[in-house]
């Protein structure tokens, strides 16, 4: 449902924090006004720290950003409806794929068929909400399986609202047609909502007989925020710098005019030259896909995304980005976005 004010939130990765920080920064997003704060599968799972989180804030929307399918579903839907009961079923479950490389070398999982597997994944989750003991579920998939499964205690609510992080237009598409929201992962422009995100959603929402008015569009964003503009602009390069060389970001990078830039990136990353490649992010590529620069500057920047998206889910840079840096960012995010809307 987009709206004209955009709602804020933050997510916390862990990759260069300490769970008491991430409280801490979470305590002060909460009183800055944030709508919603956010955990993803990086450095922690995605959703212990969000328990924490739930115990230290009172009544903010949580939710992944994202867990991957490379969990099984039965941990998923029992983590998702603990995380329902525990913020009095204000939780969002967000749910990716992860790049194929890394489930490959990490989970021992091969995805042939992503938006296929997405599909099946958020139909057995669903279904095992709904299992007993006196009712078993059972679910076949040409990819995913599953027999007489149990439900011991009873879910608390008859589902939650699943959200599907997408870039590319067939999961666009997926989201539109079974999911409550989609989440845009973190290196986009306002031409990438407007000629791939929008239309293809509204494709899925066709599907299912709905409108966009029932569904939510959010998006991870690049967020860095100093006083010295170019110590902010340097910080969003190392965010720019890393996902410029996953290839799924060819949709946003190419019509951007960024092919040439990635494709160094990506040699260099290869070589594993990481100075190389944040000296080869250009100043184009920090204008066009992160929110960067003074606090007044990227508020102007957030405000262009007004009518295209619900939900801004800023994102601190962590590639080869120091503890103090990472901590000083956060704080000045909360700060610049303190009583926005």
């Amino acid at each position: 449902m987009v709206e004209a004010k955009l709602k804020w939130g933050m997510v916390f990765t862990g990759d260069n924090l300490s769970l008491s920080e991430i409280i801490d920064y979470s305590k002060k997003a909460e009183s800055a006004g944030a709508d919603s704060l956010w955990s993803t599968e990086l450095g922690r799972d995605a959703f212990v720290p969000l328990s924490a989180i739930a115990n230290a804030t009172s009544g903010l929307r949580l939710g992944t950003a994202v867990a991957t399918f490379a969990r099984p579903p039965m941990y998923a839907e029992t983590a998702a409806m603990t995380m329902a009961e525990i913020t009095n079923n204000n939780f969002t479950l967000g749910l990716g794929t992860a790049p194929p490389l890394w489930n490959e070398n990490w989970h021992g999982l091969t995805v042939d068929r992503p938006v296929s597997r997405m599909r099946e994944y958020v139909e057995c989750i669903r279904a095992m909400w709904t299992a007993s003991v006196e009712n078993p579920v059972s679910y076949s998939g040409d990819i995913i399986k599953l027999k007489d499964y149990t439900r011991f205690i009873d879910a608390p609510y008859p589902s939650i609202p699943i959200y599907l992080a997408a870039v590319r237009k067939n999961m666009l598409k997926l989201s539109g047609e079974i999911a409550d929201g989609v989440i845009a992962n973190l290196l986009n422009t306002t031409e990438y909502f407007e000629n791939l995100v929008l239309p293809n959603v509204k494709l899925g929402l066709e599907k299912s007989g709905r409108s966009l008015s029932e569904f939510e569009i959010a998006t991870l964003k690049v967020c860095s925020v100093n006083k010295d503009r170019k110590k902010a602009r340097d910080l969003a390069k190392h965010s720019i710098a890393f996902y410029s060389t996953l290839p799924y970001f060819d949709v946003v990078l190419d019509p951007a005019g960024f092919t040439k830039e990635k494709n160094i990136l990506r040699r260099l990353f290869l070589e594993n030259d990481v100075q190389g490649m944040l000296s080869s992010v250009t100043d184009e590529m920090v204008d066009k896909l992160a929110l960067s620069g003074t606090p007044e500057e990227v508020i102007i920047q957030a405000k262009k995304f007004e009518g295209l998206i619900d939900t801004l889910i800023l994102y601190c840079p962590t590639f080869a980005v120091s503890p103090e840096d990472s901590r000083d960012n956060h704080l000045a995010i909360i700060d610049a976005f303190k009583g926005w809307h």
